[in-house]
């Protein structure tokens, strides 16, 4: 605090201001880039989606690297790049699940609970759905140990539940899966996130569907 003792107040108010400044144009970009890949995601042509997410990546790291210790920035370059190496769907997607890995963990080490745990649910599902070793590095009881840690932090979210429902099904636990498919079916609204809303519960419904007719 000493450092700005001796700055005049209106000197010190002009920093804190150029901080919210900063911080609020990161959080617009960031936001964007949210917005922009539940469009690819849910509302553009699956053949388009290869591209659409590369240049998303692009520009998704870009934000990450102007702004390195923001641990929001990290963890949308993890989103989009865990999406592009899903619509790339062959060997070629190890790289970019090994990049989503890398930032999703970075952003993890910044702060564990940003955006209410998110990092936890997207890396714990990277860990239910890439191959194990030695083709990569899939890991179910990691993936519980991540998706553990998100529905702790977020009980209600709609992602963390879907997801959750997703490694249990993979772990045939089919009842246990089928409560938290209801409870992403169940999830409450986002503000400014209806398009990826929706789409989560398009899949949750599918899922959910799928799961009560096998079972049968």
């Amino acid at each position: 605090m000493k450092i700005f003792s001796h700055l005049p107040l209106f000197a010190l108010s002009g920093l804190i201001i150029i901080c919210f400044t900063v911080h609020a144009e990161v959080n617009t970009e960031i936001q964007q880039v949210q917005k922009e890949w539940a469009r690819i995601k849910y509302t553009v042509d699956k053949k388009q989606h290869e591209n659409a997410l590369k240049n998303l990546a692009l520009k998704a790291s870009a934000i990450r690297k102007l702004h390195p210790d923001n641990a929001d920035a990290h963890l949308w370059e993890g989103i989009v790049l865990s999406t592009y190496a899903g619509a790339i769907g062959t060997l070629r997607a190890l790289d970019a699940v090994t990049e989503s890995r890398d930032a999703l963990e970075k952003s993890l080490k910044i702060d564990p609970e940003a955006s209410k745990g998110a990092a936890s649910t997207y890396l714990g599902t990277l860990y239910v759905l890439v191959p194990e070793w030695p083709i990569a590095f899939g890991d179910l009881d990691l993936a519980k140990q991540y998706l553990d840690k998100a529905i702790m932090l977020n009980p209600d979210d709609i992602d963390a539940n879907l997801y959750y429902g997703d490694f249990l099904k993979k772990k045939k636990k089919y009842k246990q899966a089928e409560v938290f498919y209801k409870k992403a079916l169940s999830a409450p609204a986002r503000p400014g996130r209806e398009v990826a809303d929706e789409g989560r519960r398009n899949e949750a419904k599918e899922r959910l569907e799928e799961l009560l007719a096998n079972s049968k």
